[in-house]
């Protein structure tokens, strides 16, 4: 699993020395785009949640994610036959994305997939296919084939806006440098041994993301219950204070992601969260800032918006290796799960 968090600098930068050239996107899509639909399970559902907010953000484009199992097995089922469905698979074999992939294609669908297989169901029958080219992930808990499939959505969306004559330039200006961002990142997350050792003893916590953040939380909170076994809940940081921050009552720890783009909107639902509950807060964040918090997980700051999602990435999948290992947790084969990852793995 470190191996595999550690490669994300060389893979990350090789996926966009491939498909961005002079401020050009060379991703292949359909050139008309009017809607998305994201279907995926796991770490992959959650790389579609950022994908909504890029689409929406950068593509302006309407995005949806749909749970695969969920989607393949409804009983109704309004497909758009304007809508490019996109289905996120590591293996490419995932059964209910597989499945969901084939309820679109009898109703000639427009598919595009995103795997880390070549060899793989999902790769032969779309009709659109990218590979992230991650390399064979062994450890259990999606690493690095979460930060490509992340990156290769954002890729997507810069690709639409391209087409749709939007200028793209500030979205990938100092783009060279977001392997140097990762390695820094890898190198100097502050107080993330403490951090760990803290959390690491609770029997569980609740964890905030604000707009792209929120699918950071929810891959936060699978990655913590995958390795360590703790119950982790992750919420949209606006929906948490509707009922659900009640369970602070009960919680001694809340961690939140904030970083120096963050709105007044973020600090102030920090602030009422501080001063209506007796609850130690944890911030992830790029900058050293008053969040009257009583520990800051602090990563470099980066030189792009995409370095900085990836770099919070890493520092998520940091914090629940080493709270794993605390545990003394077999991070690579954690219990009563297994993953596929070719066509082997399903026999």
């Amino acid at each position: 699993m470190e191996d595999e968090i550690n490669s994300q600098a060389s893979i990350i930068e090789n996926l966009i020395n491939r498909y961005i050239l002079n401020y050009c996107v060379l991703v292949d899509i359909p050139l008309d785009i009017k809607r998305i639909v994201l279907v995926a399970s796991g770490s992959s559902y959650n790389a579609a949640v950022f994908g909504k907010y890029f689409f929406e953000n950068i593509s302006n484009v309407e995005a949806s994610c749909e749970y695969a199992s969920e989607f393949a097995h409804s009983c109704f089922m309004n497909l758009d036959k304007n809508a490019l469905y996109v289905f996120i698979s590591q293996s490419g074999n995932s059964i209910d994305t597989v499945l969901a992939m084939e309820k679109v294609k009898e109703h000639n669908l427009k598919t595009l997939c995103i795997t880390n297989n070549k060899n793989s169901k999902l790769y032969n029958e779309c009709d659109y296919k990218l590979d992230i080219e991650a390399g064979r992930e062994n450890a259990i808990a999606a690493t690095k084939t979460f930060g490509a499939s992340v990156v290769m959505l954002w890729l997507i969306a810069l690709k639409i806006a391209q087409n749709n004559k939007v200028d793209i330039s500030s979205h990938i200006e100092n783009i060279s440098l977001v392997k140097k961002n990762i390695e820094n990142t890898l190198l100097n997350i502050e107080n993330i041994d403490v951090v760990s050792k803290v959390l690491s003893k609770q029997d569980g916590f609740s964890i905030c993301g604000f707009n792209k953040y929120f699918p950071l939380a929810l891959e936060a909170a699978l990655k913590i219950k995958e390795t360590c076994y703790i119950n982790t809940c992750p919420y949209p940081l606006g929906e948490f204070i509707h009922g659900h921050f009640a369970v602070l009552n009960k919680s001694k720890y809340f961690l939140i992601f904030l970083t120096s783009d963050c709105t007044n909107i973020e600090r102030n639902l920090l602030k009422k969260i501080i001063k209506t509950y007796k609850i130690k807060s944890i911030v992830v964040s790029d900058e050293y800032e008053d969040y009257d918090c009583d520990m800051l997980l602090k990563f470099p700051k980066c030189q792009s918006k995409i370095a900085t999602i990836v770099s919070m990435i890493i520092v998520v999948q940091m914090l629940a290796l080493k709270m794993a290992l605390r545990l003394r947790r077999n991070v690579d084969k954690p219990q009563g799960l297994n993953k596929v990852v070719d066509d082997k793995d399903l026999k």
